[in-house]
């Protein structure tokens, strides 16, 4: 009797875990940024491994659609299971004020979050090199 339910529980508990589970890799995913500053070199990288001053791999520069206002889109069906986003923030000397960036990254259909970063520096500043990984694997509900 004890192994029956034993066995019923796992079943169950089986069932609802692989019910449960999404499987978002390959979807497509939006990446909007924004920034009070000009982002110098802002491009995303098919890869997360380090290289000699940037990530290995394939380099896409995110779209600049003014206003400090960047876009770019990963169309599904890609292969990488994880995205390197740089740029450079060149350096403000001006005596009050934050330089402000933020990045999210979702998937289009289903709206949820796979990261973000926020990033604030207080002025004056010197150059300031953004370096953001995320895995489309992961979502923040």
């Amino acid at each position: 009797m004890t192994n029956k339910l034993l066995t019923y529980i796992s079943i169950i508990t089986l069932l609802l875990f692989y019910s449960c589970k999404k499987d978002l890799n390959g979807n497509t995913i939006k990446i909007s940024a924004s920034s009070n500053v000009e982002i110098d070199y802002f491009y995303i990288y098919n890869t997360c491994q380090p290289g000699p001053g940037q990530p290995l791999g394939i380099a896409s520069a995110l779209e600049n659609l003014g206003n400090g206002n960047y876009s770019y889109q990963l169309e599904s069906g890609y292969d990488s299971d994880c995205f390197t986003i740089t740029g450079d923030v060149p350096a403000n000397n001006d005596t009050s004020g934050k330089t402000i960036i933020d990045i999210d990254v979702f998937y289009t259909e289903e709206e949820n979050t796979v990261g973000f970063q926020d990033i604030e520096l207080q002025r004056p500043h010197g150059e300031y090199r953004i370096f953001y990984e995320f895995r489309p694997d992961t979502y923040v509900e």
